[in-house]
């Protein structure tokens, strides 16, 4: 249906051309009839502009120019950044950095300071030698570094301070010395705020120590590894090490397991201090206490323990030659100590309560009387005799002098052993052993001279007293001196035996 009722609702063909030629529309928007040059007709009209709102277009246009912006601030500073980090590098690796840092560890340790091939990196700073040396009055002497390696932040470059998490040196040789009283400890007054330098752990894999001269040191310590924990909750720096060959003058050789030291003001605690011997792994020795280095008229004293540790670690290979086994310590109230002054002359004191231990004997060998005995009882237990676990002495090291005090070794069938056995540091042997033979093994002995000489039984043994001299190479003792000046009396051999008339080389003839 026409929404125009007047119009027509059929059109001839004269009408359309007429309606098509007719006047343009007076709507601008409906176009303007313009005629072309060739004489044809058209219909121009106008651009409109597209007036729509697009909030998509729009919040990608903002974000694309956000992103311009934070990409080109993200650019700036990195060159900033950069050209900081650049030139802090080329600072750190000048003369007025190594020559800032230089004074630093003057001011923080007390010592003279030799620092050699020192360069950074934006992650770690490195040393070809780091040397400290203290004066006469501090305990330390030297310290010697070579081929350090420190993890660091990057604050360092721009603080006054070096932090970071380790500092690393492939080698170190740390010289001890007897402090004297009348010297400075330090080169110059230590800093009392905080130290130029944060580092959770300064470490050396290959550690050695000296105590006393270059030369001979009383205490050298070798190819160890050593930790410095400078920040520990309990406020004191912590020193530890781990293996090693620990050498002390006039003791024999020794392994160190672990130990552990803390340090507050002017004294030293050890933690714990393991020791083992030279090549087993078994046994222990374990020391504990506080030394006082600066105090030299009192004397720093440790407590010791220990644990199926072989007897020789303590008495020397020397005396080992003669007794030997694996111990335990005894708690006593006067024993198990090791006491020195911090002077040039120590006097070393250690005293030690022992027993056999329950897994191992100690064996007795070398002695002439042995030898004897076994000759004449004609038992070879004798000549190596071996006793349990009812074992147990004193270990005294004192003024060069060795001592197995109170000694008391027993075998219930066999033998028994009471008394001291000396050695000195040339290797000198003197001393007393009551020596005791089982009823069941002399009582079947024809020899009426050797029943007379040990005497009669007394607690399941017969005694005789011996005294023990020579040389730990070659022992001595009075054996054959008391078997040819024992008397026989008539009653005890109405009829003449062989045995009676034995001289002592026809008794411990080998048979």
């Amino acid at each position: 249906m026409s929404s125009t009722p007047s119009e027509p609702e059929k059109y001839s063909i004269e009408e359309i051309m007429v309606r098509l030629k007719g006047a343009p529309s007076e709507n601008p928007e409906d176009g303007e009839l313009v005629i072309r040059p060739d004489g044809s007709q058209a219909i121009r009209i106008r651009k409109r502009k597209r007036r729509t709102i697009q909030p998509q277009k729009e919040l990608e246009r903002r974000l694309h120019q956000s992103r311009v912006i934070q990409v080109s601030i993200v650019v700036l500073l990195l060159f900033v950044i950069s050209l900081t980090l650049g030139g802090a590098i080329i600072y750190a690796n000048s003369s007025p950095f190594r020559n800032k840092l230089i004074l630093n560890i003057r001011q923080a340790t007390g010592a003279s300071v030799k620092l050699e091939q020192f360069r950074m990196n934006p992650s770690t700073a490195n040393a070809g030698l780091l040397a400290l040396e203290w004066p006469d009055g501090n305990v330390l002497k030297s310290l010697t570094l070579r081929r350090l390696n420190a993890e660091i932040f990057v604050s360092s470059f721009l603080g006054q301070s070096m932090d970071g998490e380790e500092v690393i040196a492939d080698d170190g040789m740390l010289a001890l010395q007897i402090p004297k009283p009348d010297q400075a400890i330090t080169n110059e007054a230590l800093p009392t705020g905080n130290l130029p330098f944060h580092f959770k752990r300064y470490r050396v894999p290959k550690f050695n120590l000296t105590m006393g001269s270059s030369t001979a040191p009383a205490i050298r310590l070798s190819d160890s590894e050593a930790s410095l924990y400078p920040d520990q909750a309990s406020g004191r720096p912590q020193v530890r090490l781990n293996q090693g060959y620990l050498s002390i003058k006039g003791w024999p050789k020794l392994r160190l397991d672990r130990a552990l030291f803390e340090f507050r003001e002017n004294e030293t605690d050890v933690i714990s201090l393991r020791l083992r011997h030279e090549t087993n792994n078994q046994g222990l020795m374990e020391l504990s206490g506080t030394i006082t280095p600066f105090i030299t008229d009192k004397p720093s004293t440790l407590a010791v323990s220990l644990d199926s540790f072989e007897l020789s670690s303590i008495t020397g290979p020397s005396l080992a030659r003669l007794v030997t086994g694996k111990i335990d310590s005894q708690p006593t109230a006067e024993s198990n100590f090791l006491s020195f002054l911090p002077t040039e002359s120590p006097s070393p004191d250690l005293n030690i309560a022992f027993r056999a231990n329950l897994n191992s004997a100690i064996q007795v060998r070398g002695f002439p009387f042995l030898f004897a005995l076994s000759q004449a009882l004609n038992n070879e237990w004798f000549e190596q005799p071996i006793f349990s676990t009812n074992s147990f002495g004193i270990i005294q090291r004192k003024d060069n002098t060795l001592t197995l005090k109170n000694l008391s070794l027993e075998n219930r069938n066999y033998m028994a052993l009471r008394g001291d056995i000396s050695i000195t540091s040339n290797q000198v042997l003197s001393g007393n052993l009551q020596v005791g033979i089982a009823d069941a093994m002399i009582a079947p002995s024809q020899n009426q001279r050797l029943k007379s000489m040990f005497g009669p039984s007394e607690a399941g043994f017969h005694w005789v007293t011996l005294k023990i001299g020579g040389q730990a190479s070659t022992p001595t003792d009075n054996f054959r001196d008391l078997f040819y000046s024992t008397e026989v009396a008539p009653q005890e051999h109405p009829k003449p035996s062989e045995s009676e008339g034995s001289t002592f080389e026809e008794l411990t003839r080998p048979r």
